[in-house]
């Protein structure tokens, strides 16, 4: 009889084990441990190996000399997620390990959540921070702190195109079945020497993605980057990164010593919308190009972003040496950016470079001259390009602008509206920004701004955010990227204290707020979704994503970002 009992209370325990759904690792634990939170795993590996659909593999604070095969996948309704622990920042470090290229490799998997984990160390030829690969879908990486990841342990090593490292790479490779909702979210990448590849891309057969609310900087390339046609999937009609967003990131310093590197580059995508970033200090602001002779960029959107202080162009867009040396961008619209003092190498490029493009549409941007006052410089032989409604500044005065187009050279702005048709309605005037003092201006608008609606939206602006995630439309839309609101500046919003947790949430997310008005919510495009005056927020109908809570209290008000996953962090 005690045989049996002691068999069915180990029967029992086995079960207990097997039905949780969070589990734990710890430098101090042992693997021969069941991965409870008393009774932690050691190895993130091991731990990993026991999971299925559903688990949450919870990692405590150290050190963990690994790299990871993520070998599993969860289901639509049950993802596995990796993640830090409560608060802790774990590191997961490949200090000589060279058995993968990946820190974190996602082969052919799906329904996978990474969060949370500090991820460094990895020098060696083609390193990478977190890789997914072949048929990833349903992937989400967030929060996560990525650097020094390496392409060379040596710093002046020679650079070409087969030296190359990765931040966070995603490749869509098959041509059966197609890569899909990927969102890359709340990431910080620094320290990254990348030889010719990029911090953040996302490559080949994918569609459906989303680059938002991530840090990048001082990285030695590309910041963040949407790639089409170089032969990742097989079939070149899939060969394609489409329909995607990249929102709300920050990226400065991506300066590559060998070429001109783009904070945002698009090169070969097609339906994309870049907005609401700030990009500063890189080689262009944004770039959307198409390298590949024989193809194009098709469809893309740039709007509502601070761009400003970069090296070349705040905007670059075309085939840089179309039909010979490289394909062609189609269908492109640049609309109600902000772009300040740019091409400080004066390059004569100016605030928008303007290569080989059919179908461009500039219209409601604001364009603030550097030193030089160029305002762009638009190639010769451009198919169907419209610019309208633009505000031009330079401070030397009206007719001490410079403008470039289609081989002529023009001062001032009544000269190049006369004699190139173009920009019938644009304006010279100064824009009255909140400050204008490199190496950190506030682009926002003042009070007494002639942008305040005074703007034209060439596309549904009634659909749109500007760069702080506040509705486009405050009566009229104004002209640049911000639209006016009367708040404080965004230094004193950020002053004030908000707490929301948890952040991803699962769907019930909590706010603290001192003296808390209001709260709204709102999704990527900018619709009103929840407004209320209560502190806790119920999401859990809402579909996983990217939102934007607005919280006003008597202080002033506050935006956030929110992510929405399948997983609830509580």
């Amino acid at each position: 009889m005690k045989t049996l009992l002691s068999f069915v209370l180990v029967c029992f325990s086995m079960l207990s084990v097997f039905a949780q759904t969070n589990y734990y690792v710890s430098p101090t634990g042992s693997n021969i441990n069941i991965g409870s939170l008393t009774s932690p795993f050691k190895t993130i590996q091991h731990a990993w190996n026991q999971l299925a659909a559903g688990d949450t593999l919870n990692i405590m604070a150290g050190t963990y000399n690994e790299k990871l095969n993520l070998n599993k996948s969860g289901t639509g309704g049950a993802r596995i997620t990796l993640r830090n622990y409560t608060s802790d920042v774990p590191l997961l470090s490949g200090t000589g390990i060279s058995t993968q290229d990946a820190m974190i490799q996602i082969n052919d998997r799906s329904n996978i959540n990474v969060m949370g984990l500090e991820i460094a160390n990895n020098i060696q030829l083609d390193a990478q921070g977190i890789a997914a690969m072949g048929n990833p879908r349903n992937i989400t990486i967030a929060n996560c702190i990525i650097h020094d990841i390496h392409f060379s342990s040596n710093p002046n090593a020679t650079v070409n195109a087969n030296t190359n490292a990765q931040g966070i790479i995603v490749y869509g490779n098959y041509t059966s079945a197609v890569a899909s909702n990927i969102l890359i979210t709340g990431n910080e990448l620094y320290n990254c020497r990348l030889g010719y590849s990029e911090g953040i891309a996302i490559n080949g057969n994918i569609d459906g993605f989303e680059v938002t609310g991530n840090y990048v900087h001082d990285i030695t390339n590309i910041g963040i980057d949407a790639i089409g046609h170089e032969g990742t999937c097989a079939v070149a009609a899939y060969d394609q990164a489409r329909n995607g967003l990249i929102s709300n990131n920050k990226i400065h310093n991506c300066i590559s010593p060998y070429a001109t590197s783009g904070g945002i580059y698009v090169d070969g995508a097609k339906h994309v919308i870049i907005e609401r970033n700030t990009t500063y200090h890189n080689g262009y602001g944004i770039e959307v190009g198409c390298e590949n002779v024989g193809k194009s960029a098709d469809s893309i959107v740039v709007r509502s972003n601070f761009i400003y202080d970069n090296e070349i162009a705040g905007i670059a867009i075309g085939g840089y040496d179309y039909p010979s040396g490289s394909g062609k961008v189609t269908n492109v619209l640049v609309e109600s950016n902000t772009l300040f003092k740019n091409d400080y190498t004066n390059s004569g490029a100016g605030e928008l470079l303007v290569s080989y493009v059919e179908a461009a549409k500039v219209y409601n941007n604001i364009m603030y001259a550097g030193p030089q006052n160029i305002m762009f410089y638009i190639e010769a032989n451009i198919m169907q390009i419209d610019l309208d409604n633009n505000l031009y500044f330079a401070s030397p005065g009206l007719n001490n602008m410079e403008f470039y187009f289609n081989g002529n050279s023009m001062e001032g702005l009544a000269q190049y509206q006369t004699t190139m048709n173009q920009d019938p309605h644009s304006i010279y005037a100064i824009p009255a920004f909140v400050s204008t003092t490199l190496p950190n201006p506030n682009l926002h608008l003042s009070s007494g701004s002639v942008c305040i609606n005074y703007g034209t939206s060439h596309s549904n602006a009634a659909q749109q955010s500007d760069i702080d995630g506040e509705p486009r439309l405050n009566g009229v839309i104004d002209m640049g990227a911000d639209e006016y609101y009367g708040t404080t500046s965004v230094e004193d919003i950020q002053a004030i204290f908000v707490k929301l947790y948890p952040n991803p949430t699962g769907g019930v997310l909590h706010i603290e707020a001192e003296d808390m008005e209001n709260v709204t919510l709102y999704n990527m495009s900018g619709q009103l979704l929840l407004q209320q005056q209560t502190n806790v927020l119920d999401m859990k109908a809402l579909v996983d994503g990217v939102y934007f809570l607005h919280i006003k209290t008597k202080q002033g008000s506050a935006a956030k970002r929110i992510v929405k996953t399948a997983f609830d962090g509580q």
